[in-house]
């Protein structure tokens, strides 16, 4: 057996590519709570919805889960494919958007009858983020036009989950490092914090991501080209938007953990790509 590390990924633990004897190849993630009770408990939500998605969804299958009570640890085929360009150049881009619709149609309505919702599972880290910054100087110093529409983002904010119900599982974690390109096929990884909801969101999650390396990116005129993006309630879309770019901002203006030492830089290029789309949308 032959062992392989791979780069990406921002939660504590083991993480690995395997080569086996009999010459087959396996995805291995494992944790304790010696990482945090949090870390477990995300990989047990991850057992359970890889068990419940449906071959046409573009994510690895699981070969097994092994839980002692202590150490949680998931196995899943090996994708041998590679991150979508940091420019998101060349096909990388449509290919991914294509994806994320066969995802909500595959997922719509969801097959995990006791999944939670968006506004329950992310009610505790969602809400409340633009008036909780306390550090009023760094606020200024990162996003000075935040600083200066702090009570208009509050407001929109305290809104957030009004509009986000629905009936479609979503991913609610796409980047580009939780995505895999082979020659043919677009891969998902990493189902921790799936939720039930409506079917924009995972869209409106990921946009923001990619705007975070591409200052010239149009969020709002690919998400208006996908049907998701025409249908979605432009005011849910605002405020939940506010919402997340409050979660990336509020968190990028703290220390980095100690296992994810370029966390906080993720999040503060996530949250300047939301921004940016949110001024087109409120136009600032």
């Amino acid at each position: 057996m032959s062992i392989q590390a791979p780069s990406g990924g921002f939660t504590p633990g083991v993480a690995a590519r395997l080569l086996l004897a009999d010459g087959r190849r396996c995805f291995v993630k494992a944790a304790s709570a010696a990482y945090g009770d949090w870390v477990p408990t995300a990989y047990r939500h991850e057992a359970t919805v890889n068990a419940h998605l449906p071959p046409a969804v573009p994510a690895p299958r699981m070969w097994s889960h092994i839980d002692d009570g202590d150490w949680v640890c998931l196995i899943f085929d090996d994708v041998a494919g590679r991150f979508p360009s940091l420019s998101w150049d060349g096909e990388d881009l449509i290919r991914v958007l294509d994806s994320i619709e066969r995802s909500v149609q595959a997922l719509t309505p969801s097959p995990m009858k006791d999944a939670a919702t968006v506004r329950d599972a992310f009610s505790a880290v969602l809400g409340g983020a633009w008036e909780q910054i306390e550090d009023g100087s760094a606020l200024a110093d990162a996003d000075p036009w935040a600083a200066e529409h702090l009570s208009t983002l509050a407001s929109l904010e305290s809104h957030w989950a009004d509009g986000v119900g629905g009936v479609t599982l979503l991913h609610l974690d796409l980047r580009r490092d939780n995505i895999l390109l082979t020659p043919t096929e677009v891969v998902f990884v990493d189902w921790a914090w799936p939720a039930v909801g409506a079917p924009w969101l995972d869209l409106a999650c990921f946009l923001p991501t990619v705007g975070a390396q591409m200052v010239r990116f149009d969020a709002n005129a690919v998400f208006l080209s996908r049907e998701v993006g025409r249908t979605a309630p432009p005011g849910a879309v605002d405020a939940f938007l506010v919402a997340l770019a409050g979660y990336w901002r509020s968190n990028s203006l703290r220390p980095a953990p100690y296992y994810a030492p370029s966390l906080r830089m993720e999040q503060r290029l996530a949250a300047d790509g939301a921004m940016r789309w949110l001024r087109t949308r409120l136009g600032g």
